[in-house]
């Protein structure tokens, strides 16, 4: 995973991520987020856990959701 140029970015990111996980060990429902930048900034995350292998396509994530 690769960290945002801006740190606000950063922190906001990774406070989404945290959120997501709570509420889905809250009520069950899972999430798939996905953030992709311009250039070479990524973020994806499964159940708020980021650390997605790259091997992973994002649409092979969005169909975790079905």
């Amino acid at each position: 995973m690769n960290e945002h140029l801006n740190e606000n970015v950063r922190r906001a990111v990774t406070a989404l991520a945290d959120a997501l996980c709570e509420w889905e060990r809250m009520s069950g429902i899972q999430s798939v987020l996905i953030i992709r930048e311009q250039g070479d900034f990524s973020f994806r995350a499964q159940s708020g856990k980021p650390g997605i292998p790259e091997d992973v396509t994002d649409a092979m994530l969005l169909d975790t959701l079905q």
